[in-house]
């Protein structure tokens, strides 16, 4: 009964957009991975969704269609979003990738392989072929990157000591990923650290073939 009622009181007129689309699904019994395959999305968009991260979901419409909610006032909401960024945008030019994230352990993340959504191309990145942006989850690089941030990515910089960069263990911008702070590199080992709790790591070159470098944030407020 306790959880019906939170059900009912997170899908009350008046609550946030993603509570009611978490409600709705929940009132239906369903996981977030059985949404996501109705919709058609993966599941870590589902998540970002329901955590009120994704400012403007291109998939929206499904998930108003398939869990029988009103779109209008799920869009109402949702274009009410907003985050504090770190770089100036460089015009209204929405095609700028969001990549989604679930944490899966010892401070890695299951990077989706198709973009959440797309906003404004920030300034620093306006000419950059294969840029990107990664919604943050974990904790391990609080408070330089919190959950609900927006890593803002060059995939093209050179690889240098003492900047935050994501490593790929797979594909870059797909799959296994780390967003950790790099002290130096070795021939076969990336030496990095990371903020909560503060401590010093070393990642396998081998294993982890890939590391772009993060050069700001999108705030979430």
């Amino acid at each position: 009964m306790a959880a019906r009622s939170q059900v009912e009181q997170d899908g009350r007129a008046g609550a946030p957009a993603w509570e009611r689309i978490r409600a709705a699904r929940l009132a239906k019994g369903w996981s977030q991975e059985f949404l996501a395959r109705q919709v058609g999305v993966s599941q870590p968009a589902i998540v970002n969704i329901e955590r009120g991260w994704t400012a403007r979901s291109k998939f929206l419409s499904r998930i108003a269609a398939v869990l029988e909610i009103d779109l209008t006032d799920l869009d109402e909401e949702l274009a009410e979003m907003t985050y504090a960024p770190a770089a100036r945008v460089v015009n209204s030019v929405v095609n700028f990738p969001i990549l989604s994230s679930t944490e899966s352990g010892a401070a890695e993340l299951i990077v989706d392989t198709q973009p959440t959504e797309h906003i404004a191309r920030p300034a620093p990145l306006a000419h950059v072929k294969d840029a990107y942006g990664v919604f943050v989850t974990g904790a391990s690089m609080e408070p330089e990157f919190r959950p609900g941030d927006i890593a803002l990515i060059n995939p093209h910089l050179p690889v240098i000591a003492n900047q935050a960069y994501i490593f790929y263990a797979e594909k870059p911008g797909a799959g296994r990923a780390t967003i950790k702070w790099l002290r130096r590199d070795t021939e076969d080992r990336w030496h990095i650290a990371q903020h909560n709790p503060a401590k010093d790591l070393t990642l396998s070159r081998k294993e982890w073939p890939w590391a772009h470098r993060l050069i700001g944030k999108y705030a979430r407020r």
